[in-house]
């Protein structure tokens, strides 16, 4: 698969819509991998296992310091904004409570609050339901 990094967001979701489910779950974790640059300065660690991970939620819900675990895991979500997922809502944000995700949104021109239990989804997944959530769908957008 072509490097989606690069890419514009029209040119992104031209290809993501294209992608099987597999593909896309690939390109979220290639955008969520560690870049060279930090990959770089660890030592003594085989680099070839660490390609292979990437940033993953912290979902316990427990914070060392105040808005610390709120804090990564919009910077998580924030890496796919350029593909227009805030673009049909009114907000969209993730809640996690002891290990239990929520995706909160509401689309632009509704009423309806949503909340939907992401219970048992990891890192990979819950991106993939946010996208189905808005990019995959076919809602009317706000100017930006």
């Amino acid at each position: 698969m072509k490097n989606l990094n690069k890419l514009s967001k029209q040119e992104a979701e031209l290809m993501l819509n294209k992608q099987s489910k597999e593909d896309i779950y690939d390109f979220i974790r290639q955008k969520l991998a560690f870049d060279e640059n930090m990959l770089n300065q660890f030592r003594h660690i085989d680099r070839d296992k660490l390609k292979k991970e990437h940033r993953r939620f912290e979902m316990s819900g427990y914070e060392s310091e105040k808005g610390e675990a709120t804090l990564f895991n919009l910077s998580i979500v924030n890496e796919f904004a350029y593909l227009g997922i805030y673009d049909s809502t009114s907000y969209l944000f993730l809640d996690f409570y002891k290990g239990t995700p929520t995706l909160h949104l509401k689309y632009f021109h509704s009423d309806e609050n949503i909340e939907l239990d992401l219970s048992g989804l990891g890192t990979v997944d819950i991106i993939y339901k946010i996208f189905e959530m808005t990019i995959f769908l076919d809602n009317s957008v706000r100017r930006r």
